[in-house]
C-alpha cells in the first residue's frame, strides 16, 4: 500500500508549486478528492499520485471525501493549465461538483409482509399498506407503528433533485423519423470512423443533423461506452434534451451553470456512477466525469461561447478534441456554418438538403449606394 499522496490543493493562487506529500489516508487512490491543512487553511484536494516514500515531514489529510475523478480527468488537469497558462488547481476546480452539497436522502416505505388473517388493523392503517411502496412522506409516523410490528421496511434513499425543462419540438417516436439518403449515408460514415477520428457534420439548417447525432449515440450505447453532447448555449439545451430524452431516457444527464447546486451535484453523481450514460450542456458540460466516452458531439461547433472568458480561458471545442484522443472516441463538429479551421481540417459528411425537401430561402447580394460610393476612388484635381 503507498504511503504518501501527491495532492494538489485547490486554490486561486498562482505562485504554488505543486503537487504536496501528505500521509496517504486509506482507501485513497488517484482522482481521489481530500480536504487538507495548507497554509493555516482547510482546503480541498485531488490525489494526483501516489507513492512509498518522501523526504519531507508529512501532515495528514482531514477527510477523505466520497466523490472522486476518473483518471482522464486527473491527467487533463494539468494539459489545461499547459494549453491555456492557468494552474492544474484552477483546472481541477471546473471539474468538480459543488462544495458543501450533499445527497438528498428520502425514507422510502414498503411492504415487508402481509397482514395475518387474525392481525388488527385499523382502516387507515390498511389504506396505508395498500399504498406502498412509495416515499414515506407525512405518514412517517404511522409506518414507524406498522415497522414495529413487522408490516413495513422503512430505509433511507437517495433522492434525485431532477432538472425541469420543458417539452421543446414535435416529438417524433422511440425509433425516430425514417432516414433521407443524405442523412442515412452520413451516419454510414460516421459508424465506420476509426477511433479517435474527428469529422465535420456539414447540414444545412433543417437538414437533420440531431436525427444522425442520436443514432450514432444508440449504437455508441449499445456497445457499453457514453456519449457526450455539447451545445453553445444554454438555450439551446432544452431542445436537444427533448429528443434525447424522448429517445434515452433516465441515461440522460444534464450539466450547465445555471442547475442549482443540488441539481449539479445529483446529475454530477449520476455520471460519475455510470447510472447516465449520455452527457447534454453547455461549455462546462466538457469536465463531466464520463467513463469510456464513445462519441463525442459539439453542436454549432461554430459559436463563439464555447470559449471560456474566465482563467482557464479554455476553448471547450479543443478540450472536447483532447478528451476524444485520450478515449479514443469519435468527435462529431456539427454545424450549418463551420469555422474555416474546421472546414480545412477536419473529413466531411454532407448533408446539402432539408429533410422536409423544401428550398432553401433565395439570397440576394447587393452593395449599398453609400458603400459602393467609398469603394468609387475621386479624381484627382489641380488647385
Amino acid at each position: 500500500m503507498a504511503k504518501v499522496a501527491q495532492v494538489e490543493p485547490i486554490t486561486t493562487a498562482r505562485v504554488l508549486r505543486g503537487p504536496f506529500d501528505y500521509i496517504c489516508p486509506e482507501g485513497a487512490a488517484v482522482g481521489s478528492v481530500v480536504t487538507v491543512p495548507f497554509a493555516g487553511r482547510e482546503l480541498l484536494a485531488v490525489v494526483t499520485a501516489l507513492k512509498n516514500s518522501s523526504e519531507h515531514k508529512l501532515s495528514e489529510p482531514e477527510e477523505l471525501l466520497a466523490i472522486s475523478l476518473p483518471a482522464d480527468l486527473v491527467a487533463l488537469g494539468p494539459w489545461i493549465a499547459d494549453q491555456y497558462c492557468s494552474t492544474p488547481a484552477r483546472a481541477y476546480s471546473l471539474m468538480l461538483p459543488p462544495r458543501g452539497v450533499k445527497q438528498r436522502v428520502a425514507l422510502y416505505a414498503c411492504v415487508l409482509r402481509e397482514p395475518e388473517g387474525g392481525e388488527r388493523l385499523t382502516a387507515n392503517q390498511r389504506e396505508l399498506l395498500g399504498s406502498l411502496p412509495r416515499l414515506a412522506g407525512p405518514d412517517v409516523a404511522a409506518l414507524r407503528r406498522l415497522e414495529k410490528r413487522g408490516l413495513v421496511r422503512l430505509e433511507a434513499q437517495s433522492q434525485r433533485r431532477a432538472p425541469m425543462h420543458a417539452a421543446v419540438g414535435k416529438a417524433s417516436g422511440a425509433n425516430g423519423p425514417p432516414l433521407t439518403s443524405d442523412q442515412a449515408e452520413a451516419l454510414e460514415q460516421l459508424q465506420a470512423a476509426a477511433p479517435g477520428e474527428q469529422l465535420l457534420l456539414h447540414g444545412v439548417t433543417g437538414s437533420g443533423k440531431t436525427e444522425v447525432y442520436l443514432r450514432a449515440a444508440a449504437e455508441v450505447l449499445a456497445a457499453g461506452k457514453t456519449v457526450l453532447v455539447l451545445v453553445p448555449e444554454i438555450a439551446l439545451t432544452p431542445q436537444i434534451i427533448s429528443r434525447f430524452g424522448e429517445r434515452f431516457g433516465e441515461t440522460v444527464a444534464v450539466i450547465h451553470s445555471k442547475l442549482t447546486a443540488g441539481e449539479r451535484f445529483d446529475e454530477w453523481m449520476r455520471i460519475r456512477s455510470g447510472e447516465a450514460q449520455i452527457c447534454i450542456g453547455a461549455r462546462s458540460a466538457v469536465f463531466a466525469p464520463l467513463s469510456q466516452i464513445g462519441l463525442i458531439i459539439v453542436d454549432e461547433e461554430h459559436d463563439s461561447s464555447y470559449k471560456n472568458e474566465s482563467d482557464p480561458r479554455y476553448d471547450a471545442r479543443h478540450v472536447a478534441a483532447r478528451r476524444a484522443e485520450d478515449h479514443g472516441a469519435v468527435l462529431v463538429a456539427g454545424s450549418a456554418t463551420p469555422r474555416a479551421e474546421s472546414w480545412q481540417r477536419l473529413r466531411r459528411l454532407e448533408l446539402p438538403k432539408r429533410v422536409d425537401q423544401m428550398p432553401l430561402p433565395r439570397l440576394r447580394l447587393s452593395i449599398c449606394a453609400a458603400r459602393q460610393a467609398r469603394s468609387t476612388p475621386t479624381p484627382f484635381r489641380r488647385s
